[in-house]
């Protein structure tokens, strides 16, 4: 086992000897008495009463008494008159369909019960997200039953009827076409074929049309600009870490938010897979059972899968946090240091341009650690072509220097494919034109088509005032946030499970999407709305022949199979959610002679202090901000909800006299926001990192209020957005409370995340992982002649991205509990993401790892519920009986990993849109009763249910938990223990598998897998 210490907090790398600090109140809400001397919260064990302390403990009479007593809220039930055909009462409908949470349009299973959907799941057929989905994905179910969504179109904030708000748009264009007034359109940069086939009959009816591409973070149209001028062709490239060897990302956040990261997630532990080793005691039983076994020793060598990443970058975002090897790069060093990279690879490069392209490359030498440079170009080319160049800077220079590192590595073509990424349709006119000539007054017409540039914008006020001398401005966004509020006419969108549309994430690829439910207001598809104002006639509006009509032109030509009818063609799409279209990837040619001018500015100028802007975790660009879900799931490095926050470093911190919570003032640019500071490991000392997506103004009544908008401090120069400046930073006076989910602080020595490194893994497929002693029971054992279930988890696959929070939350019913019940540790999330460090406090190591209820067989809570409220089931579950508990929470304060949860209020759930999301397979749980992890067994009911009208045997693999079928990285596996030929276990058995707190005893039914990295001592 690993000797190295795991730590969560600053505080606990300071004691010497064991950790003995004081804790808060538990996640369950339980308060913990002060140890004598101790100046901390809570009073002393000599000032309890005997009925203070019983008070403490949950235990008044009126808490036992009502809050089993409590009679749930009567409904009435109203038959279907006439039953649709296809539908089952209580049996579930999925839809495929595309996911439109962000850019990278992942294809989804929308499932639904009883014409409502209540889940959106990934599709495990789709060839690029391959069943995983992404948080924001995960909670795009809630966001299609908020309430704060516009109910239909109106005029000045009036509602009004279809007809007159199209008459109304029709004759402002006219009259701004009959001026000479420009029209504008700001389009999202990633759309759809058959929307871009609208707009450009849009633009076709009125031929001054001009087209603004709105990309608020940047990533894509950077990306795009120096695909096009550098390999002439103008779309993301489509990257393959599956196929890497050695990944270099300058700040590139693959795993959090960059471009794909669940497509990516999924390549990223592909390419870091560990063939099975058993110990040899497990071998007899597994031969027995008729299995293979693929053993792993120092003979065999390193395995060919398994990759080396490095990770350069300000902050530790996600990607950084499971990186091999991590170099900390202030902002204005990040552009030389690729610079730096692509001279270095240009020398050894067999590439007939690598001279014009390190030429072009010339820049000062950063200041990093000396031969950090060195070492990463000779790793990359050992590894060429399998070797892959990333990076997140949202300028065209950093990309560019990025896809001239690939060229030199010999990489496209194996890691990268320059024509078969997301086309991006180029823009028209640019942001700036569009300011410039509403503020003359030259602008006619701006039609916002789904995008929010008053709030995602650094000149968003500017251009909110200036709309208002506009003669029209309509906007199709979904509620009247911030560009919404100032328009005349609204136009609201449909949701995307209203919606008819088709996305295309890369080439020879078309993903469609489909609606799952009649529209829940009066709102309209944005693609009829551009046909309306296109003078289409009333009878052609319609968005689904809009999609019909673009697949049997452009794409059932190229893609039906021989003698298929285009509507066996289409039932065949719909079913499958996605096509795929021959040849379509489009030709690249290299043009050296870009390079320099696509550089030239692209330095960022350094600064005593740096300011960081990124996107949020969960919120992305802000889009998410009114989802209770995305709010509560905590950030995966500083386990904050519920805000923003400035994360500096723990010297800086130290040197300022900044503790967590202290407000600050940051100024950048004559702009000031203030926000709480989070004293962050792994930050550049002269860095300053805020997330973007917050301080929504507009968002509805869950995201208003909450954060600060960090945007007004982004740069525009030379017409382009930067996110990295320097900044001034002052204490503002005062604190605020950081809702932190994570508050536990001491490990107490016990080793419940495991880590060994590659090279000792070769030599020892139990490294970092001693066999687990057998001891005795006081118990006997539970015997389980059936199946067993349980659940496997890959700490080396897992990316601690929080999709099993989000999927879980959806599944189970979990409330939404806000900010300030957080701060008191009142979380009501069944699975958590413990994040821990090792090392240099200024440069850790992260590991992640998910803990849900450990379903243990000898379960401590079962011993002590005084009302068998927590009971053993004949397969192995640890079960909840809701409506036994009485809520004495002894149960939470006996439970070894502390993942049950007492729910301390009737939350809310008369609101008649936003129940709708209720999944009726799981109870709505009452105030007063402990919750917790039940491995979905409605989900194994379920299945259970189908195999038997079916007449087969429940096979392995047919029940998915919800937090194993959400994984992107599929690093959860769920199965029947006692099936030796189930995948979940083959993997209990492995040698690098172990239970946490194994020396408690208490035999859970989830094991881990020891997380192995390579730090490079074998490349």
């Amino acid at each position: 086992m690993s000797e190295r210490r795991h730590w969560q907090t600053l505080q606990a790398p300071e004691e010497t000897g064991e950790f003995r600090e004081p804790l808060p109140a538990d996640a369950d809400g339980l308060v913990r008495l002060r140890t004598p001397g101790d100046p901390g919260p809570g009073p002393a064990p000599e000032d309890v009463s005997r009925r203070g302390f019983f008070g403490m403990m949950g235990l008044s009479a009126a808490a036992v008494t009502l809050a089993g007593c409590q009679r749930a809220p009567v409904t009435k039930l109203i038959p279907y008159l006439a039953k649709p055909e296809d539908v089952v009462p209580g049996n579930a409908l999925f839809y495929a369909s595309a996911c439109a949470a962000c850019p990278a349009q992942c294809g989804v299973l929308l499932r639904t019960r009883d014409g409502r959907p209540i889940k959106v799941e990934g599709n495990p057929e789709h060839p690029w997200s391959r069943g995983g989905l992404c948080p924001a994905g995960q909670a795009s179910v809630l966001s299609l039953y908020d309430a704060s969504r516009a109910r239909g179109p109106t005029l000045a904030g009036v509602p009004v009827a279809w007809a007159a708000l199209d008459k109304g748009v029709l004759q402002g264009l006219q009259s701004a076409a009959t001026s000479g007034a420009k029209i504008y359109l700001v389009a999202p940069v990633v759309t759809g074929p058959t929307f871009e086939s609208v707009l450009a009959r849009f633009r076709a009816t009125w031929p001054t049309a001009q087209v603004v591409r709105f990309d608020p973070t940047g990533e894509r149209s950077a990306l795009a600009d120096a695909s096009e001028a550098l390999l002439g062709v103008r779309a993301v490239p489509r990257f393959h870490l599956d196929r890497a060897r050695t990944i270099a990302s300058f700040a590139a956040d693959f795993l959090g938010t960059w471009l794909d990261p669940v497509a990516f997630a999924r390549q990223y532990a592909d390419g870091r897979r560990l063939p099975l080793s058993e110990r040899p005691e497990h071998g007899e039983a597994h031969a027995a059972a008729g299995a293979t076994v693929e053993r792993t020793t120092a003979a065999h060598g390193k395995p060919a899968a398994f990759g080396r990443h490095w990770q350069l970058e300000p902050a530790m975002s996600l990607t950084g946090s499971n990186a091999d090897r991590r170099e900390i790069v202030a902002p204005s060093e990040l552009v030389p240091a690729l610079a730096a990279l692509v001279r270095r690879l240009a020398r050894k490069s067999s590439h007939p341009d690598r001279a014009a392209l390190s030429k072009a490359a010339e820049m000062p030498e950063p200041s990093l650690a000396a031969g950090v440079l060195d070492r990463l170009a000779l790793e990359l080319q050992a590894a060429a072509p399998q070797a892959l160049v990333l990076t997140g800077v949202a300028d065209p220079g950093a990309q560019a220097l990025a896809l001239a590192a690939n060229l030199l590595l010999g990489a496209e073509g194996t890691t990268f494919e320059p024509g078969a990424g997301t086309a991006v349709p180029a823009p028209t006119a640019t942001f700036d034109a569009l300011l410039s000539d509403v503020e003359a007054r030259r602008a006619g017409a701006v039609l916002f088509l789904g995008t929010n540039p008053v709030y995602a914008h650094p000149e968003g006020a500017r251009l909110g005032v200036a709309l208002r001398e506009v003669p029209l401005v309509a906007s199709t966004n979904d509620r009247a946030d911030e560009t919404g509020a100032l328009v005349g006419f609204l136009a609201p969108d449909h949701g995307p499970a209203e919606s008819w549309g088709d996305a295309s994430p890369g080439a020879g690829l078309l993903t469609v999407r489909q609606p799952a439910l009649r529209p829940l207001f009066q709102t309209r598809s944005a693609i009829e709305s551009l046909q309306a104002w296109s003078r289409v006639p009333a009878g052609r509006l319609s968005a689904v022949e809009a999609v019909r009509e673009r697949l049997r032109a452009d794409v059932f030509p190229k893609a039906a199979a021989t003698g298929e009818g285009f509507e066996a063609f289409w039932e065949r799409t719909l079913q499958a959610g996605f096509v795929r279209v021959p040849g379509e990837v489009l030709p690249s040619a290299v043009r050296p002679a870009a390079l320099a001018p696509l550089l030239a500015g692209s330095a960022t100028v350094r600064g005593e202090l740096e300011l960081w802007l990124h996107p949020s975790h969960a919120l992305l660009d802000g889009r998410g901000a009114n989802n209770g879900w995305l709010q509560e799931l905590p950030d995966p490095i500083t386990k904050v909800t519920w805000d923003n926050v400035a994360c500096v470093s723990p010297s800086r911190a130290r040197q300022l006299g900044w503790t967590d919570g202290q407000l600050v003032e940051l100024t950048a640019g004559g702009r000031k926001i203030t926000v709480p500071v989070v004293v962050q490991p792994g930050t550049h000392p002269r860095v300053v990192a805020v997330a973007l997506g917050y301080g929504r103004t507009a968002a509805g009544a869950v995201g208003n209020g909450i954060g600060a908008d960090a945007y007004p401090l982004a740069e525009v120069k030379a017409g382009r957005v930067r996110f990295a400046r320097p900044v001034e930073v002052r204490a503002a006076g005062g604190s605020r409370a950081l809702a932190l989910s994570q508050v536990q602080s001491s490990l107490e020595g016990r080793p419940m995340v495991r880590e060994a490194t590659l090279t000792a893994f070769l030599a020892n497929p139990a490294a970092g992982n001693p066999e687990e002693e057998p001891l005795e029971s006081a118990w006997g054992e539970h015997p389980v002649p059936g199946p067993k279930w349980g659940l496997a988890v890959d700490l080396s696959a897992c990316t601690g991205c929080g999709a099993c929070v989000i999927g879980c939350q959806a599944e189970n019913n979990i409330p939404v509990v806000g900010a300030d019940e957080v701060r008191r540790n009142r979380d009501m999330s069944w699975i958590r993401i413990d994040r821990y460090y090792a090392g240099d406090p200024e440069a850790p190591e992260v590991l992640h790892q998910p803990v849900m209820c450990q379903h243990c067989a000898n379960a401590p809570c079962e011993t002590v519920c005084p009302v068998l409220a927590t009971v053993h089931s004949a397969d192995g579950l640890n079960q909840q009986v809701y409506n036994r508990c009485v809520g004495t929470r002894y149960c939470a304060n006996n439970c070894p990993p502390k993942v049950r949860r007492f729910n301390w209020f009737d939350y809310q759930h008369d609101d008649p849109i936003s129940r709708l999301v209720l999944n009726p397979d799981v109870v709505v749980r009452s105030r007063g009763v402990m919750e917790k992890c039940s491995l979905c067994v409605q989900r194994i009911q379920e299945g259970r249910a189908t195999a038997r009208r079916d007449g087969k045997p429940l096979a392995d693999g047919a029940v998915a938990t919800a937090c194993q079928q959400s994984c992107p990285s599929r690093a959860l596996v769920f199965g029947d223990l006692n099936d030796p030929k189930s995948k979940v276990a083959t993997l209990a058995r492995d040698a690098r598998s172990y239970h946490m707190l194994a020396e408690l005893n208490v035999r859970p039914n989830v094991s881990y897998l020891t997380r192995i990295k390579n730090p490079g001592e074998t490349t």
